[in-house]
């Protein structure tokens, strides 16, 4: 294991433990929009939308964008482990 990984770890419920709030908000007929507030206050959002409009789903639309919405949270929270273990590795050289 290199330097730190293991206090890094990211898993589903990392994730999920750092959402403080999450609102959804239709628009138009067909789109859905997901923002997930992070105990921090930064907000992340997501989307999901379907083609046609008797085909909407608000069930569905919700879960297809809180899922696109905490996908991008594993994106920059991996980034964000990423620059922490290399600063702490520049520091010790």
């Amino acid at each position: 294991t290199a330097y730190g990984e293991k206090m890094f770890q990211i898993t589903k419920e990392s994730l999920e433990q750092k959402i403080a709030s999450v609102s959804f908000l239709r628009i138009g007929e067909t789109t859905t929009v997901c923002s997930l507030t992070l105990d921090s206050g930064f907000v992340v959002t997501g989307q999901s939308a379907c083609i046609d409009p008797k085909a909407f789903d608000c069930t569905i639309g919700c879960d297809l964008a809180r899922e696109d919405a905490l996908n991008k949270l594993w994106e920059l929270e991996g980034y964000h482990v990423k620059e922490t273990l290399y600063a702490a590795k520049m520091a010790q050289e």
